[in-house]
């Protein structure tokens, strides 16, 4: 596994909490909650990029296919 920098530990970490928080704080699943929250920010970029109107133009499908291709190359990076 590549080491990411701080910044994205804090945020994983913050993520994490927050899924701790949800179930209920129940204790033993710190692993569980870790993997799910790197999951939960690996998918960001997907999830904004399935938000986008696509109805304008073809320039805007274009658009799309190029911010995809970053998604895939950001999400390679990260692991």
């Amino acid at each position: 596994m590549a080491k990411r920098d701080l910044s994205t530990d804090e945020e994983i970490r913050a993520q994490a909490y927050q899924i701790y928080l949800a179930r209920g704080c129940g204790d033993g699943h710190a692993e569980d909650d870790w993997s799910q929250a790197e999951y939960e920010l690996m998918q960001l970029p997907v999830h904004k990029i399935a938000k986008l109107d696509l109805s304008q133009s073809k320039k805007s499908r274009v658009s799309l296919v190029s911010l995809v291709q970053a998604a895939m190359v950001f999400a390679s990076l990260k692991l």
